[in-house]
């Protein structure tokens, strides 16, 4: 896959999803080419807000690779002075985006089910699996997994509902709070020999790998990358 770096790209869009989490749509570059689940680092040339941790931050792509036009990415917002600029610039204006990269991926070459644990906005790498596999009918049985506070903060579900319903191979599970143990063992009993994929802040994606081996599921079914901050 040829990975593209600090290319130009203009802001064409942004929308909110549901409560805070806002969506952000830039020109997509026509040789960028990614698979579904990955990430890009984002960077602007100037903050309207002083922030520690710089001018770029690292985000999951929500869009689709079948979606030629764009790239589309999500964040809650917060007193991130690089969240609160992106929220600022004009439509038009230009950010730099690298990559892509990560291996949590879904592709037409996917052939064991999978079963996908997402939390809040960490759901923005799995949308984009759930738009390739609907798009792509692909026959690859896809459980999502997605906890929330509460369903007014399940950040793209009627989407995900579209998806689930246009896909006959794939189950979208909402459960509010904690993913707990029982969920987890059901998921395993009707698809023993599923793919887990996890992504998140550490501390998450560390519980749920152990919980994930109290329940029997081998290490080497399970594919997760960690992120620190959004």
């Amino acid at each position: 896959m040829t990975h593209l770096r600090r290319l130009p790209v203009a802001i064409v869009g942004r929308r909110n999803i549901v409560g805070d989490v806002i969506e952000v749509l830039v020109a997509r570059p026509p040789d960028f080419v990614f698979a579904a689940g990955q990430h890009v680092q984002i960077e602007v040339d100037k903050l309207h807000q002083r922030d520690q941790r710089g001018t770029s931050r690292v985000f999951s792509l929500s869009s689709s690779p079948h979606d030629t036009d764009v790239l589309s990415f999500a964040f809650r917002r917060s007193e991130s002075g690089f969240k609160q600029t992106l929220e600022r610039l004009s439509i038009g204006s230009r950010v730099r985006i690298s990559g892509p990269y990560g291996h949590v991926t879904l592709t037409d070459e996917s052939r064991r089910p999978r079963i996908l644990l997402a939390h809040g906005v960490g759901i923005t790498p799995y949308i984009s699996m759930a738009r390739f596999a609907a798009e792509s009918m692909l026959s690859v049985p896809l459980t999502v997994l997605y906890s929330v506070v509460s369903r007014a903060h399940a950040a793209y579900l009627s989407e995900l509902q579209v998806c689930a319903n246009a896909n006959p191979s794939m189950t979208l599970q909402l459960r509010t709070g904690a993913l707990s143990s029982s969920d987890l063992s059901q998921a395993r009993r009707e698809w023993p020999d599923a793919v887990w994929y996890l992504s998140g802040p550490p501390t998450r994606v560390h519980h749920l790998s152990l919980a994930l081996r109290d329940i029997g599921v081998p290490d080497d079914d399970v594919v997760s990358e960690e992120f620190i901050g959004y």
